[in-house]
């Protein structure tokens, strides 16, 4: 029998002690049992922020493509361009296969990775989104895609829309489309510019009808004013109404205009209630307007004639210019014109007499034809006929900025939030013709040559032309700091360009148009139509 002796049991003891107590030998084993759980928990957590990314880059390009199908739409109609425009603008955002994800049919509905187009219940334009993201590191788990999937709807929201139409009616828009420059009349010969401006108009009120009803069905509004001009403007109505129904806005007596040049003019007078309220300056006889009196053209208020063709900034003194200060004194109010002046002037004569042009009609929403005493669109469109007189295109932009702004003597009528909701603005200036200044006439100004209200005596035609200019390109700044959308439409000969100042005022470039034909001139309208249109969405 073998014996082991007490210390031999001792030394075998503690061998196995201290194997049975050290874990060196076991670590890798431990770990390698560990590595799985924790790779799994990583990897998920790297697959799922990947997924992540892809799931808000899709829903980006699921906004930005329902916003613009949207926009493309008419009403609650779609169409098949207007899933296309959707979808292009999704693919732009998000192309197909983007981080690996997997292509989406864009015809089939029930595929597994789609993009749909459609409207739903609700006729608003809806996209929904769906395919797979590979994972990386879940895969060796036999998790190789995680599914995203959006859904968006391109929301219309409305606002409201306030157009300003300016339209020269001189002499030169009497001629055909294409007539030389030098071409008036004091009657329209056959195809004149003025009948191709009525049809145009017309048609900007049918392209927009459709956005005006939708408007009315949410309780905002599209609204257009009128302002024809030549070397004056009709607005004694208007003034009337901004008064409070009153003439308090207009000076009487007022001493016309006379100066130590040697041209006596008329002196102060006193009109009567009765002459400020004439069929001429826009009121009916059921408003108690009677024939004979004011023909409503006005001489502007107080100004300065210390302003150059270098001038860029319009003084304190330039009331004319002055949108927003009320006219609290004589020095602030506006004249009426008196065609007694004309006989009494006793310098050149002055052809075409005052050609006042025919009443500005204030914003307000307009129905096609006329109703009872409502006026309607298509109607006062047709009272625009036979132009007279010279172009300043300064009293057109002054007057049309004035009428259209949420400030000044019109602010009541022209808030800049109606039912809650942003007013956009727009003033359309129609024109045929270049600046076309004369001292001899007798204009808003009064007799330039007898005044010298624009420039000091003795200063030519051509330096009051440029004078004249840069007032205009001054208030067309103006006009765009109170957030009005510019668009100048020139009726031009082809072999003749649009001035410089003419497409300075415009908003942009793309906004001055030149139109040397009759369908370039509805061309124009229609590319006006599309952006006040399009602007009742994403407002």
């Amino acid at each position: 029998m073998t014996h082991v002796s007490a210390s031999h049991d001792r030394k075998a003891k503690g061998v196995l002690s201290r194997l049975r107590t050290d874990a060196r030998g076991t670590t890798l084993a431990y770990m390698t049992m560990a590595l799985i759980p924790i790779t799994g928990l990583v990897g998920s957590g790297v697959d799922i922020s990947l997924a992540y990314v892809a799931k808000t880059r899709l829903q980006q390009a699921c906004d930005a493509g329902a916003l613009a199908g949207r926009k493309s739409m008419s009403g609650t109609s779609i169409t098949e361009a207007d899933k296309t425009e959707a979808r292009r603008v999704f693919f732009y955002n998000f192309a197909q296969n983007t981080l690996g994800t997997e292509t989406m049919s864009t015809t089939d509905t029930s595929a597994a990775n789609s993009l749909i187009v459609d409207k739903n219940a609700e006729g608003q334009l809806q996209i929904s989104a769906k395919t797979t993201v590979p994972t990386r590191i879940m895969s060796i788990f036999g998790n190789e895609n995680l599914r995203i999937d959006v859904t968006c709807v391109g929301e219309e929201y409305y606002i409201n829309n306030d157009i300003m139409l300016v339209m020269d009616t001189t002499g030169s828009m009497n001629c055909a489309m294409g007539a030389a420059l030098s071409c008036a009349g004091t009657s329209e010969s056959t195809g004149s510019k003025m009948s191709v401006m009525r049809s145009a108009l017309k048609g900007l009120y049918t392209e927009l009808k459709p956005a005006q009803d939708v408007l009315a069905s949410k309780s905002l509004r599209l609204r257009y004013g009128f302002l024809a001009y030549s070397h004056n403007v009709n607005v004694g109505k208007v003034l009337y109404k901004a008064g409070g129904n009153t003439f308090n806005y207009v000076r009487n007596p007022y001493q016309y205009r006379n100066s130590t040049s040697g041209f006596p003019l008329k002196p102060a007078t006193t009109h009567t209630a009765a002459w400020f309220k004439s069929t001429e300056s826009g009121f009916t006889a059921a408003e108690g307007g009677t024939a004979g009196g004011w023909n409503g053209c006005i001489e502007e208020r107080a100004t300065v004639n210390t302003m150059t063709a270098s001038t860029t900034s319009i003084p304190s003194g330039a009331y004319d210019l002055d949108m927003e200060t009320a006219p609290s004194s004589d020095t602030l109010k506006w004249a009426p014109t008196d065609p007694a002046v004309e006989a009494a002037y006793s310098g050149a004569t002055m052809p075409n007499a005052t050609a006042c042009p025919k009443p500005a009609a204030a914003l307000k929403v307009w129905n096609k034809t006329t109703s009872g005493t409502d006026v309607g669109f298509d109607n006062q469109v047709d009272t625009y006929v036979n132009g007279l007189g010279r172009t300043h295109h300064l009293a057109g932009i002054t007057w049309g900025t004035r009428m259209l702004i949420g400030k000044g003597i019109f602010a009541g009528d022209n808030p800049d939030i109606f039912n809650k909701v942003r007013v956009a603005r727009t003033l359309v200036f129609l024109t045929d013709g270049y600046m076309d200044i004369s001292r001899d006439y007798y204009t808003h100004y009064g007799v330039e040559k007898a005044a010298n209200r624009i420039a000091p005596s003795g200063t030519s035609e051509a330096t009051l032309e440029t004078i004249h200019i840069q007032r205009f390109k001054l208030m067309c700044d103006r006009a765009k700091t109170y957030g009005i959308d510019i668009w100048v439409i020139a009726i031009l000969p082809a072999s003749e360009s649009v001035t410089e100042y003419m497409s300075y005022c415009a908003s942009n470039s793309a906004q001055s148009i030149k139109a040397a034909d009759t369908a370039a001139l509805t061309a124009a309208f229609k590319k006006i139509a599309d952006k006040v249109g399009n602007l009742r969405v994403g407002g």
